[in-house]
């Protein structure tokens, strides 16, 4: 590929932010984009506003969030880059809306994931691994709230069967954390490995989740067998009236339920949420609070909190 000016400048720009300990993997895969979308229509030039432009309207099927996205990308490494090149120009913010946004989350009930769990049950698993596999990592989502990602990667050394503890180790923010795990569930995960370990032929990968052909589960394949089996729990209808349930959701599920036993219980949130914010691994403990309002049923109950803590008060 030519290394045109932006491809040089924006491999210096994912450099710097590396070095500050920055993943940022799905902005420089964007980044490399714009920058091979440069080179493909021959621009040698520092970075212009229209320019941003041209690549955040490349498709006419992009939707507006999307293009937003982009751009703000884009403007990210504009704002870098005009430090050094004072040719470089900043495209306006807000250009296309808002970039970011929280959609609704599916809120599972606990027969639905048993509907779900039984469906993995029936997977096509040629060599009868990967059903099981899927059955238990959705059963790991729904009692631990963790990633997605993070139930994928786990090693066979993160899963503490005598103490009760799962080991996370440096996924999202180059964090690790280690997480209490009931004794229910570490019965149901003690007979996965056995059968597990009884289905496979290959055990040079260490890692907790094994699927077909004795390779771990990818978050993909977990994906994919979700969408294979979602629609089980469609009750009275053909199809979703609303975006259909994903592998996240089972985190959020997790979450609002955990704040929803608390309220109900009387307890404050205020002086538990931190514990929460940290058992999930959130940076911020605004990302936590977010759960207060991502249901109806939690918006309304925190609402009903207030407006008597308010009056309560004194503050009529």
């Amino acid at each position: 590929m030519n290394n045109n000016l932006i491809s040089r400048q924006i491999e210096k720009y994912i450099s710097y932010k590396k070095a500050l300990g920055y993943q940022i993997k799905i902005e420089s895969q964007e980044l490399r984009r714009f920058a091979s979308y440069t080179v493909s229509i021959g621009y040698e030039g520092s970075l212009t506003k229209d320019i941003a432009f041209q690549w955040a309207t490349l498709k006419p099927n992009y939707s507006q969030w999307y293009m937003a996205r982009r751009m703000e990308t884009i403007r990210t490494f504009a704002k870098y880059i005009s430090v050094f090149d004072p040719m470089a120009q900043i495209p306006p913010n807000g250009m296309f809306g808002k970039c970011h946004g929280r959609t609704t989350p599916y809120i599972f009930t606990e027969q639905e994931i048993c509907i779900l769990m039984q469906a993995s049950l029936n997977l096509y698993a040629p060599d009868g691994l990967r059903c099981k596999t899927i059955s238990t990592a959705i059963g790991l989502l729904w009692s631990t709230g963790m990633r997605p990602n993070e139930v994928c990667q786990l090693m066979d050394d993160d899963v503490d069967f005598n103490d009760g503890l799962i080991t996370i180790r440096e996924t999202k923010f180059s964090k690790s954390r280690i997480i209490p795990i009931h004794e229910t569930a570490i019965s149901k995960l003690r007979s996965y490995v056995n059968d597990r370990d009884n289905l496979r032929r290959d055990f040079s990968d260490l890692h907790f989740l094994i699927t077909t052909g004795s390779r771990k589960l990818v978050l993909r394949n977990f994906e994919s067998a979700l969408q294979v089996i979602r629609d089980q729990i469609l009750i009275d209808k053909n199809e979703w009236d609303r975006r259909p349930p994903r592998l996240y959701d089972f985190r959020h599920t997790f979450a609002c339920n955990t704040l929803l036993r608390w309220l109900n219980n009387g307890i404050n949130i205020d002086r538990k949420i931190i514990y929460l914010s940290t058992y999930l691994g959130h940076v911020k403990v605004a990302d936590t609070y977010w759960y207060l309002t991502g249901t109806p049923e939690l918006l309304q109950l925190t609402s009903r909190n207030f407006e008597e803590f308010f009056y309560e008060g004194g503050c009529q």
